[in-house]
Formats: C-alpha cells, structure tokens, sequence
C-alpha cells in the first residue's frame, strides 16, 4: 500500500467513431501511467492507446435516439458530456445505415458471447468481483493446478485477459500459460462444464482474428471442440429421455396430464408445447387436467402436489444444465466457426460429422445458439458435399419452425440458408412437400424489405418445377408479386422479382390472374414506358394461353408500332415473340402489316448476317402467325418475302428452329389455294425441292412439316406429285432395306432368303401401304369435288398441322440453360445473365461443389 502512492494513472478520451460491420460505438481514449519520486516528481511513464466498443443491441427503427444517446453517456464514463449531440448523430446514423448485402454478407457474425457466458466470475475478499491484472497472470496460471474450484477461478481470472484485445498478442507469447490451459481442457472438460466454458472462450478469443488460428490448431482445440460438442448433445438427449420418464411416472400414477399454462388458447398449442415442455424458455406455470373424469384417483391431493412440485425442481435443474450447455454449445461452435475459414479445417470439420451436430442443434430454442448454428450451416452449404450430408439428415424438415421466429437476424440466416439448399432440386420438392411454399408466400407480404430480395429468389427457385407453378395459383402470390411488379417505382424492375413472374406467367392459371383488374393493361404500360425487355418476356408468356390471347387484341396496334420505333433489340424481340403468340381468327394481319409498313422491316430483318439469330428466328415465327390469315399470305407473296425466307434457308440450314419455322411458313402458304402456285411455280420450284430434301432430315419435326406442305403440293401439282412419290417411295424402301439388313446382322443363324420366294421390296403390299402420299389409316380420298377441302380435312385430322414449339416456349430457367449452351441466343440474355450468371450459389463441376459468389 505504500507504494501505490508513487503510481498515477490517466485517461484522456479522443475521437468517437462508429463500427463498420456492428451497431456499435467506438470510443478511442489513451491510458497514461506516471511512477512518481517522493515528492510527487514524475520519474518514468507510458502511454497506450485503447478502444472501447459500446454495442447498441436494443437499436432499432423505432429506437429514440436521444434517450438511448443519454443512457451511453450515463453508463460509459469515458465520454464526455460536452459530446451528447455527437453521440446522438452516432447513433441516428447507425439506426439508418443500410447493410450492403454483397460488402459485408460474406463476414456476418451471429451475436458474439457476452460475458455472462462465463458462467463463473471470481470474487475478491471483500465480496466485490475480482478484476484480472495482466502482471498476475503467473499466478493465474497456478490456479489451473489446483483442485476444479481453483481451476474454474483462474479460467475466468485469465478469461477476462483474453476479452480485451489488446492483452491477446501478449497471452500468445506466455506459452506455459496456453500449454496449460490445453491439458486443463483435454484432462477435465468432463468435470466441469463451466471450466470447459471458460477455457473454450479464452481460445475463441484467439480465433477471432486470423493470425492466431495457428495456436488453436498447433493445440489441437478445434478436434477437442467438437469432442466435447458432440458428448454434450447426447448428455442432453439423455437428460430429456429422464425428464420424459419422470412425467410418464407422474400421468400413469395420477392420471392427469400436464403441459404449460401460459399459452395454451387452444388444443393446437397445447400439443405442440407439450412436446417441447423441457426445453421452453422462461418459467412456466402448470395447469392439471383429467384424462378421464371417469377415472377414480386413488391418490390423494397432497401427493399429486408433491409429485408436481418434485417434478418442477427436476424441470429447473434440468433448464439450468441446459442454459449452461448451451453456453458452452454457442462457444464451441463459434470457435469452429471462426477456424472454418482454412478450407482444409472445414473438410476435416466435415469428416467428424459436424453438420450432423449442427444439424442436432437446431432442435434448441435458445435464440442466439440458432442464430449461431444457422450461420454455420450457411457457411458450409456452398460446398456440394456439405450440402448433400445436409439432405441426408433432413435439414429441410427442421427449419420451417424457424421461419415462425420474431428474431429478423435468425429469420434472415434461414431463408439465406435455404435459398443456399433450393439449389438442389430434390431439396426444393422436400420445401415443397413440408409446406414451406404457403410460409414463404405469407412472409413475402409481411416481411421487412432487406428479406423480401432471399423470399424472392427462393420461390423463384422453387417456381422452376412445373409440378410446383400450379400451386402458386391457389395462393396470394401471384397477384401479390404481378403488383409488386407495377407498383415498383424504380426503372428496372428487381430481376428477382420479375424472373419470379416469367416463370409463373407460363402457367395458364397463373396468367389468367395476372391479366385481372387491368394489370395486363399496366404491366404494358410500364414496359413501354421503360422498354423493360423482362416486363415484356412476362407478358409474351402471358400471352401463350389461349385463355389470355384475347386480352391482347387492343394492344396489336402498339405492339406493331413499336417493332419499327423502338431502339432496344431486346425489346422488340420480346414484342415480336407475343405477335407471334396471338394466333386469332379475326385478327387481321394484312392490315396491321400495311398501316404500320412492317413489310420493310420484315424483309430488312431477314437479311441473313445482318441481325442476330433470335430475332431473325421470331421474326419468322411472327410470318407463320401471319401466314394463317389469307390475305396476309398474299401480301407476303406479292412483297416476295418466300423468297428471302429461302436465302434464309439456304444460310441457316444448320439452324433447326429456323428451318422448322420457315418450312411452316411455306405450310401455312400452300394451305391457301390463292397463294399454292406462288409456293411451287413463282419460287422458281425451289421452295419444293428443299422440302424434298428436308423430307430425309434427322429431325422428327422437320420430317413431318415437309411431309404435311409436300402432300398439299402432290394433291394441287400432277408433275410434283408424281416425284413427291418417288422420293416418298425411296425414303421408305431405303428404310425398309436397313431395317432387312439390321435383322440379319442381329440374327445369330444369319437369316436366309430364297431369292426365288422372295417379292421385291416394292411389291410388298405392308410397305406399298406406306408409300401413299397419306398414311393408310386416314380416311381422306382422292376421289372428290372439293379438293380445297380434301387438303384441310387431312391436314386437320393430322399432328402434322399443330404449329412447331419455338425455342422459347419454356420457363424462365429453361431459357437461361438454352442461352448458356449457345452462341446465338435471346438478345434479353444481356440482362438475364447478369442475374443468373452472378446467382448467390453456382455450382461447378471442376471441384464438385457450388460456392457462394
């Protein structure tokens, strides 16, 4: 005591900042230490510079900024009040800071250990909590040799060291202490879970910053984490397994039931709570009732109430044990946590089976502890391998209880990690069948704005299964998301939320809601306005439904104008791909090709070289749309457009949708007795001697185009008609002959043919069948007054005559994969792989796992 006098110790307060991943106050201050002479002289001193960090855990949206800056000041004395109005402006910044989900979601921490976690803080004499010295450290050390009590006390002694971050750089150079502290936890973390605790905290100090993660693994901790992780778990199961014996010893000997009283409004919650008596937080009141009332208790009130009071002290001891558990559960795991960044740690995690720990952890209700776990599985689901471990115990069964939980960063955590897992598609028919879909949707409607973006993004995922599409139709979601849509102000519609609506618009259903209340009006609207080509692919999807093709008849006019007015190509694709959607009888292209000269365009559009391959490949899609209309097929032929349509052909032979598409156009043609000559004479007979050729293609769809245009010409054209039979006639015999030669050459006793016997293949009266110009099982005739008729009356009885899928006749997901697996795709690709070529979770086939971007 007579030297403290010679000891002087400062502090001055400095600049106040705010933490740039927390809500939380940093305040700088230097700590000056004097020794003085006998008579007060200084004779030598030192000076440190420190932070302290203040957590605002309570700040919110809804915080008054001004009494919490005035609780900072009362409680922090390092601030002085002269800055109360800079405090304010701290945190009024802080409540209003936006978290930048692509900065700092890759480095979200789950709340860190306060410390109550230490579940032991030793006392001085007087009965004050004892404060840990740096300098007594060796003394510290010697307590981790004593008996539990003695090593507990020098745990949390040297715990309160390692929480201030500047006293780590100095712990690591003291190795007897850290040798110590390895043997105490290695030789009794079975004796104490509070030691464990302490001792698992002090190296999670350590973890928390990269350069010291070589001690935890030099030490070997991280192995000896997950022992002790894994002993705890089944130490609880067999804690609950004895509290469950205990109330079935209670019921069987009473016959009463017991579940909490606090919440039961209903026999739903009832049952529910029941199942989960032990673990719920906070006390709990009990309420007895009778399982029969014609039940005679042979035993007496006053045993009942002892029963049920012993019963309530096995509870509390057991919700004890288990808030200390799980404290020690929230160290361990953070610590693996932290050390899981080196990637070869993480494997090594995962051979020990901790996502199966994890995984066991969920069934807890601590907050912070799921917080925690769901974070980790986060981390570790961007791995395929992970990921799979996951599905194999059954994540996804355990997390919709989480999505019920009011804590936004727990809520937040989870649908992150789902969305991780919706990657998979087996794990998204498991988020389906759980009923997730209708949680989802209702969290949509309720939920705050930075989740909307993850809820969007899962169902848009889980909108890929067609299966799933219609059961979005029996929800809210689809006219909640289509006016999510109008209603948004910005220019470009979040892709999230309008790739969502692509998908669902190709559900007949779902689009028959979409153009209700005159949203079909305000979603072109609003695609006009901002000449959004993704607006416009949700309403071309739209339009694909013969149950929506007529809403679409008083927008003609516009959509035609704006073929030859707009400047984005991926705009006018999209508007060409509806045209070619509205395949109606009264709609009379003719005109509308006239008033808005789109006989120019067309032609200039065909153009082989001159514009990409999608739009060239709509734009005949739209002339097959077209075609169907009489007098539009004569326009096409006086404009010459067949014959750009076969230069086209000639460029783009190798293209199959395009030369699906153009020979359906010369089908459309030759359906018209007007416009059947122009087809095979004014052509100049080539449009039907690339039919012929085409006859023989590899493509089934090709084929049966060419064969249904190549009977109408044989039926109007007595010289074509005679080589259409020919040819028709070698196709089949050529066929007939493969498929002779495929026999014999399969046939183990080489099958052999008396020449003498034998017909020649075209006497064969089975094949001579099938080379009529119709098949022998249609009823059409030959003999007739009205050949027209003939024509229509075979082709319409005929598969032949429906119109050929283009390529864009998909989901939103398949046109992605098109686009990928192609050089030449939709010009809208530009905005479309922006957003799925940069997903949060990709797979990638080169290491067998799909990683977080």
């Amino acid at each position: 005591m007579d030297e403290a006098k010679f000891l002087k110790r400062k502090v001055r307060s400095g600049a106040l900042d705010v933490h740039p991943t927390e809500k939380a106050l940093v305040v700088n201050y230097d700590v000056e230490a004097l020794i003085l002479g006998e008579l007060g002289d200084p004779m030598l001193g030192d000076r440190k510079e420190c932070q302290k960090i203040i957590r605002l855990k309570s700040l919110n949206a809804d915080t008054n900024v001004s009494l919490l800056a005035k609780e900072v000041m009362e409680k922090c004395s390092l601030i002085h009040e002269s800055k109360l109005h800079e405090v304010e402006q701290l945190i009024y910044y802080l409540q209003n800071r936006k978290i930048n989900n692509e900065g700092l979601e890759g480095s979200f921490q789950p709340p860190r250990p306060t410390s109550s976690t230490s579940t032991t803080v030793p006392s001085s004499e007087n009965g004050d909590p004892e404060r840990a010295v740096i300098s007594n450290v060796d003394s510290y050390i010697e307590l981790l040799y004593e008996e539990i009590p003695g090593k507990v006390k020098g745990s949390a002694l040297i715990l309160q060291l390692a929480r201030v971050p500047d006293n780590l750089l100095e712990l690591t150079k003291n190795e007897s202490l850290l040798s110590a502290l390895a043997r105490v936890l290695r030789e009794d973390w079975r004796r104490s879970i509070e030691l464990s605790t302490n001792i698992i905290y002090i190296f999670f100090c350590f973890s928390t910053y990269s350069q010291f993660h070589n001690i935890i693994l030099e030490y070997r901790i991280g192995s000896l984490c997950m022992e002790i992780v894994d002993f705890e778990l089944l130490r609880y199961d067999q804690w609950k397994d004895d509290m469950e014996k205990r109330r079935r010893h209670f019921e069987t000997s009473t016959g009463l039931v017991l579940f909490p009283s606090t919440t039961c409004d209903n026999n739903d919650k009832k049952l529910k709570l029941t199942d989960d008596i032990w673990s719920t937080e906070g006390p709990l009141d009990y309420e007895i009732k009778r399982r029969s009332s014609e039940m005679h208790l042979l035993i007496s009130e006053t045993e009942i109430k002892r029963l049920k009071e012993d019963l309530e002290k096995s509870r509390k001891k057991f919700k004890s044990l288990t808030k200390k558990q799980e404290q020690l559960l929230r160290v361990a795991f953070y610590l693996l946590l932290n050390i899981a960044e080196n990637t070869e740690v993480e494997r090594k995690m995962r051979k020990k089976n901790v996502i199966g720990m994890l995984i066991k952890t969920l069934d807890r209700v601590n907050t912070d502890l799921l917080i925690l776990v769901i974070t980790f599985l986060k981390k570790l689901s961007i791995f395929r391998e992970n990921k799979d471990s996951m599905a194999e115990d059954n994540i996804v069964e355990k997390l919709p209880r989480l999505l019920q939980n009011n804590n936004p960063d727990l809520l937040l955590s989870t649908l992150k990690l789902l969305f991780n897992l919706s990657f998979d598609g087996k794990l998204r028919g498991k988020m389906v069948r759980v009923g997730l879909l209708p949680k989802l949707v209702k969290l949509l409607a309720t939920s705050d704005p930075q989740n909307k973006n993850t809820i969007l993004g899962l169902l848009y995922h889980l909108s890929m299964d067609d299966k799933v599409k219609s059961m979005f139709g029996n929800s809210e979601c689809v006219p909640m998301v289509t006016d999510m849509v109008l209603e948004d102000c910005e220019e470009r519609t979040k892709r999230e939320l309008i790739a969502l609506c692509i998908n669902l618009a190709c559900h007949n259903r779902n689009a028959q809601i979409m153009v209700e209340n005159n949203r079909l009006q305000g979603l072109i609207r609003k695609a006009f306005k901002n000449q959004d080509p993704l607006i416009m692919k949700m309403i071309r999807n739209i339009s694909q439904h013969d149950s929506t093709k007529e809403h679409f008849v008083e927008f003609v006019g516009d959509f035609a104008m704006a073929l030859t007015q707009s400047d984005s190509q991926d705009f006018v694709l999209e508007i060409v791909g509806v045209l070619g959607n509205l395949v109606l009888p009264d709609l009379d292209y003719a005109q509308i090709l006239q008033r808005c000269n789109l006989i120019p365009w067309i032609r200039n559009n065909l153009v082989p070289g001159k514009v990409q391959d999608d739009l060239v490949l709509e734009v005949v899609v739209l002339l097959g749309t077209a075609a169907s209309d009489e007098d539009c097929a004569r326009l096409l032929c006086k404009a010459d457009i067949l014959l750009s349509l076969i230069e086209l052909l000639k460029a783009k032979q190798e293209d199959d949708e395009i030369v699906l598409q153009i020979i359906y156009v010369f089908y459309q043609i030759a359906m018209h007795e007007s416009t059947r000559d122009y087809l095979i004479k004014e052509t100049g007979n080539e449009a039907p001697g690339y039919l012929i050729d085409l006859m023989h293609d590899k493509n089934p769809a090709i084929r049966r185009v060419c064969d249904a245009c190549l009977d109408v010409i044989a039926l109007c054209d007595k010289d074509w008609a005679a080589r259409i039979k020919v040819e028709k006639f070698r196709s089949h015999n050529q066929q007939w002959l493969e498929m002779v030669e495929s026999i014999a050459v399969d046939n183990t006793n080489h099958l052999i043919v008396d020449e003498d016997d034998s017909l020649p293949p075209f006497m064969s009266g089975d094949l001579l069948k099938h080379t009529m110009l119709f098949p022998s099982g249609n009823s059409t005739s030959f003999i007739t007054d009205d050949g027209d008729s003939v024509i229509r009356g075979a082709l319409d009885s005929s598969d032949n005559s429906s119109r050929p899928a283009s390529r864009y006749s998909r989901d939103f997901d398949d046109l992605t994969d098109l686009m990928a697996r192609s050089k030449s795709r939709m010009s809208v690709g530009s905005g479309i792989e922006d957003l799925y070529h940069n997903p949060k979770v990709k797979f990638t086939e080169s290491d067998n796992s799909h990683v977080l971007i």
